[in-house]
């Protein structure tokens, strides 16, 4: 499939498992660079790691649900 994403960025929340990894993987696969993140700081590097072999690929551990902790 082409989705026109190549050379596009991204962000995915909760990526570092079930629905949030599948679709960083699918825009990895469609040449968007890929920013990722989740709750689990070792989860998300474990993740980076895996998915750097797919494309250009970076992330962060943030819980998006607490504002504060974001400034």
């Amino acid at each position: 499939m082409d989705l026109g994403l190549a050379g596009k960025k991204a962000l995915v929340t909760g990526a570092t498992k079930g629905l949030g990894r599948a679709i960083a993987e699918t825009l990895l696969a469609e040449g968007a660079s890929v920013a990722i993140c989740a709750r689990d700081a070792e989860g998300v590097e474990a993740a980076v790691a895996e998915l750097s072999s797919q494309g250009e690929v970076c992330g962060s551990a943030v819980d998006a649900g607490d504002l504060d902790s974001l400034s």
